[in-house]
């Protein structure tokens, strides 16, 4: 249900990173207007779009991509470090090989009913600690809108703030340090609604798809959108 993919594989799936390229210009610059953000022929692609990303991505079965999060090594250049370290407080910016960031986590910009994106968001998070556990990740930093912080206690995840949040203009902005465990997971489970691992293993030439008899028996074809 969630494929990995590396910075580096860009020139292999063009197709699957324009797509997510285009959907975060859709939400981050068109809806949220994010006037920082530096944007071109309709994506949104930083400087950390580059080798050392790493990408988890929920495809279904005609490769549209759902929902997906970026990953960052905290032991190189990443958006906290570099771009926010105020928002690290007295603690300073998280940095270590047992820490890595999370940025660019979103849910595919769809006329889909709240229910669906409740469940795709549950993935997409499972992705992300299964992963993180599978590659010896104790912990995950991140900024975030202050409006995210509550939908992650109610999925049962520690996560502690590391300073005082800031408006940035468009909203405000805290961050925050989530501690990768086996709760984590089993609690976004039950919350979310997801059943089992969602993560696979295999090789991503052969990347996993969300097949429509996954999600839509959830929720009936006819209320999927508006």
């Amino acid at each position: 249900m969630m494929t990995v993919f590396s910075g580096k594989q860009e020139n292999s799936y063009p197709h699957i990173f324009k797509q997510m390229y285009e959907q975060r210009y859709e939400i981050y610059v068109k809806r949220r207007k994010w006037s920082a953000l530096n944007s071109l022929n309709n994506i949104e692609k930083d400087q950390y779009d580059n080798d050392n990303a790493t990408y988890l991505l929920a495809l279904d079965e005609e490769d549209s991509v759902l929902a997906g999060l970026r990953l960052l090594s905290t032991t190189g250049p990443h958006l906290f470090g570099d771009m926010f370290p105020q928002l690290a407080g007295t603690h300073g910016v998280p940095r270590g090989e047992h820490i890595m960031e999370l940025t660019r986590y979103y849910v595919a910009p769809l006329a889909a009913r709240r229910q669906l994106r409740w469940w795709l968001m549950g993935v997409i998070s499972i992705g992300m600690f299964e992963y993180c556990l599978e590659h010896g990740v104790r912990q995950i930093s991140s900024v975030i809108d202050t409006f995210l912080l509550p939908p992650m206690l109610e999925a049962g995840w520690r996560v502690r703030p590391l300073g005082l949040p800031q408006s940035y203009g468009q909203g405000m902005a805290i961050g925050i340090l989530i501690d990768v465990t086996e709760e984590a997971i089993e609690t976004t489970r039950q919350v979310r609604g997801v059943k089992g691992s969602v993560l696979r293993q295999e090789n991503v030439d052969r990347l996993q798809r969300i097949p429509s008899h996954i999600y839509r028996p959830v929720i009936p074809a006819d209320r999927l959108f508006n």
